[in-house]
């Protein structure tokens, strides 16, 4: 087992449908809204599918994507009350790299698209903050996030780097939303229940969050307050089908088995598991599946935080992560919004719960089979 107790973050940002502001994302969250609406745009071009999470107002002129990535790293450097050192790194995770520009190639117009992919989000943050440190991208879909920040600390760990701003980024993709709808996964409904009996999909958002990593050693001399954490990330892939978990959940069950193990921990340990539930049928009964496997009797608190701020895909574990390390601060799980009737014997939230937390589980589970856990703590 590796040291994984040197790694700490200290400053947030984040750039989501529910708030551009961590403390604003909370309050909402907290208060069980959610920002899925339907949109006049989406009705004129005759999707079948008009609701989502958008962010209104973003001034995207140089690519969508970028704007987030940007938006959310300046605010987490801020935040961080940093002097970024010549050893800054950026590990970025997404899906679809800039679908603006894709759509517009589609729609023919005549695109160089070879700086549009994933690797145009750390490039563009590194750009904005004058960085010259490693830039690095993860194309793992809905795991993305927690392959950037599990990446970025070992950065650290490996002594590659003496702060990285890593996170996910995800701008709205109207190709992603033909393709959800094509595989029947999106809610007919327009609201996205996690883990409810009656859940019928997910509703498809964007956003952005990016977070400083720091060692805790540089993060006290330097006299700043770390936020939390940053524990082992658990991989697994079942390679079941291409778009649907394996029904007893055995992937996402090794997954949690790898954290845990890295890190050194029992089940008991965790307080609180932030479940990937999208909504969708299968997907839920997987993950319902693996908690019953990894924790038996003795479930942790659950809470899925989708049907607040939409399925953000590459960004979605960030965004859930920034969650995580907000209700850390706060010793409170947050609710699953949308969620009337529990569909699973377990310990779901429904309304924020003050708790003890002491180490929670991120969990994001991508198309393909790609399942993630990673482990944040208090600090």
């Amino acid at each position: 087992m590796r040291d994984r107790s040197g790694v700490v973050i200290t400053g947030v940002g984040v750039v989501t449908p529910l708030g551009d502001r961590l403390d604003a994302l909370w309050t909402r969250l907290a208060a069980g809204e959610s920002a899925a609406r339907p949109w006049d745009d989406l009705a004129r071009e005759e999707f079948r599918h008009t609701v989502a999470c958008r962010i209104d107002g973003l001034d995207d002129g140089d690519g969508r994507g970028r704007a987030l990535g940007v938006i959310a790293a300046r605010q987490a450097v801020v935040a961080a009350g940093v002097v970024l050192p010549a050893r800054t790194a950026v590990v970025v995770g997404s899906t679809m790299g800039e679908s603006g520009s894709f759509e517009r190639a589609g729609a023919g117009e005549r695109l160089d698209l070879g700086g549009e992919t994933c690797a145009a989000f750390p490039r563009a943050i590194a750009a904005d903050l004058g960085l010259a440190g490693p830039c690095r991208a993860y194309g793992a879909a809905c795991a993305a996030g927690n392959y950037a920040l599990g990446a970025a600390a070992d950065l650290l760990r490996r002594d590659e780097a003496d702060v990285v701003l890593a996170g996910g980024v995800e701008p709205f993709s109207r190709i992603a939303m033909v393709g959800f709808s094509r595989s029947r996964a999106m809610s007919a409904t327009g609201v996205c229940r996690p883990f409810d009996a009656r859940r019928d999909g997910m509703v498809l958002g964007e956003g952005a969050a990016m977070f400083v990593l720091e060692r805790e050693r540089d993060a006290r001399a330097r006299a700043a307050t770390p936020l939390a954490v940053v524990g082992a990330l658990g991989l697994a892939c079942d390679a079941h089908h291409p778009t649907a978990p394996r029904p007893d959940g055995e992937g996402i069950a090794a997954a949690f088995r790898d954290a845990l193990a890295e890190q050194d921990l029992a089940p008991r340990d965790v307080d609180w598991v932030c479940a990937h539930g999208s909504g969708t049928l299968l997907s839920d009964a997987a993950e319902a599946e693996a908690m019953r496997t990894v924790f038996g009797d003795r479930q942790p608190a659950l809470a899925g935080l989708k049907g607040a701020f939409g399925h953000a895909l590459g960004a979605a574990t960030a965004i859930e992560a920034a969650v995580c390390v907000a209700a850390l601060a706060r010793q409170t799980i947050p609710p699953t919004v949308g969620l009337a009737e529990p569909g699973y014997p377990l310990d779901l939230v429904r309304e924020p719960r003050a708790a003890r937390l002491r180490w929670v589980a991120n969990a994001g589970y991508a198309f393909g089979g790609l399942d993630s856990v990673l482990l944040l703590g208090a600090a």
